[in-house]
């Protein structure tokens, strides 16, 4: 199929994760930098920096320190589109919670879903990328990275169960979740992936793959693209050395250790075929591409033009 430039997106992660690489990956150690106060005088410098690259599109992403109406001034002013956001799902008891016989507890534990969800129709979207959640000091993220470390059929089934209920939510607002896989997540393999998807109807969930982070796996993701296209309402995309990537596979690696090396690339940088999985994406896909660098190997603001480079000399211009 043929996309067209307008369908890209940029998430700003080379503003935010700059350092994060050489973390101890403890957490406040770095963290996110859009959610300290400090990041909310940048946010519209960032913003008209990602327009000035070339992009018409950014990630939706609401800062914790920022209301909505805020949020929507500051996109206004910069002139960008924003596309579907992400929120993800944890377990309760990984955090040492017991919901089973608590029912406003379980309720609660969605309320996080349903902000997101608020987000997005506010700012005119329908669609999300839904994860399971990621934190430091688990084995996929501490041990070894991208490799279906530490698997547990029955905590599978646990989490497949909490990311269809969390997508029951977000349908019951209008909203659909789009299954989004993740290094370091429980859902992390193409199986793991694969068993979600096949677990929830299609009705409440799409998918929304990382093909970077499949690829780091070692997945065919060309192959990923084809046998899924009709399920795939959106996706993000992200180029790596994928030298790196096996080698890390070899000899069990944390995942910060990984991302300390120059292993992110901005797109056309690195190994992942990404202009082949894209091609298997059917004729009429409407959906969003996001370009992502988790840790960007120059400058920011050059990352995001590089990027946009390599959207403009690969895609056509679209009617916007």
């Amino acid at each position: 199929m043929t996309l067209t430039q307008d369908q890209f997106s940029l998430n700003t992660l080379q503003w935010i994760t700059v350092s994060l690489g050489e973390s101890t990956g403890e957490p406040g150690s770095v963290g996110w930098e859009f959610d300290r106060p400090s990041f909310l005088a940048k946010q519209p410098r960032v913003l008209g920096q990602v327009r000035e690259a070339g992009f018409s599109r950014v990630m939706l992403e609401v800062l914790p320190t920022q209301t909505l109406q805020h949020y929507a001034r500051v996109v206004e002013e910069s002139g960008l589109i924003v596309t579907p956001g992400y929120v993800h799902i944890g377990l309760p008891e990984e955090f040492g919670l017991d919901h089973s016989a608590d029912e406003d507890a379980r309720f609660r534990w969605f309320d996080g879903i349903r902000r997101r969800a608020e987000e997005s129709l506010y700012m005119g979207l329908d669609r999300i990328f839904l994860a399971a959640d990621m934190a430091p000091g688990r084995p996929r993220i501490d041990v070894s990275a991208a490799t279906g470390h530490a698997f547990d059929p029955a905590r599978l089934d646990r989490v497949t169960d909490m990311i269809g209920q969390a997508a029951e939510v977000l349908a019951a607002e209008g909203v659909t979740a789009a299954l989004h896989n993740h290094v370091g997540t429980w859902i992390e393999t193409v199986q793991e992936y694969d068993h979600v998807l096949e677990a929830i109807p299609e009705g409440i969930l799409a998918a929304g793959p990382d093909l970077g982070h499949l690829a780091w796996t070692g997945a065919d993701v060309v192959a990923w693209v084809r046998a899924h296209r009709d399920r795939i309402s959106d996706l993000h995309i992200k180029d790596m050395d994928l030298a790196l990537a096996a080698e890390a596979r070899k000899t069990p690696t944390p995942y910060f250790d990984v991302m300390a090396q120059r292993f992110f690339l901005e797109p056309g940088l690195g190994d992942v075929p990404l202009i082949d999985a894209l091609a298997a994406l059917p004729e009429h896909f409407d959906g969003t591409v996001l370009v992502e660098v988790d840790k960007p190997s120059m400058e920011p603001f050059a990352s995001a033009k590089t990027s946009w480079s390599w959207v403009e000399q690969n895609y056509p211009k679209g009617s916007s």
